[in-house]
């Protein structure tokens, strides 16, 4: 009776330390997430030039090519110039540290009592 009792001691001891799961290994995790870029102004859609590569024939003479590719790289330039002035002109406002503004529609949830 005493070894049965004290096998079964130490079957219920041994189970009862099998039972428990071992702690998991914590890991930290990376998750990107978009930032939002707030827009400082609206800007009109900037049309695309035509070039004049766009003209060109697979018949066009070598002289004609060789224009055609001067001519667009040139209107290129133009348009990233055009574009680099448009992108100057959205830059953020000067930050003033002394006044603190809030724009934009309230978000925060306004607390309401219970009365049970």
């Amino acid at each position: 009776m005493v070894k049965s009792s004290l096998a079964l001691l130490i079957m219920v001891t041994i189970a009862g330390c099998a039972a428990q799961a071992p702690a998991p290994i914590l890991t930290p995790v990376k998750v990107k997430l978009p930032i939002v870029i707030p827009v400082y102004c609206q800007v009109a859609k900037i049309d695309k030039p035509t070039l004049p590569i766009a003209a060109l024939k697979s018949d066009s003479a070598p002289d004609d090519t060789i224009r055609a590719y001067a001519a667009t790289v040139a209107i290129l330039k133009g348009a990233v110039r055009q574009r680099d002035l448009v992108i100057a002109g959205c830059a953020a406002p000067p930050r003033d540290e002394t006044h603190s503004t809030i724009t934009g529609p309230a978000t925060a949830r306004v607390p309401t009592e219970n009365t049970k």
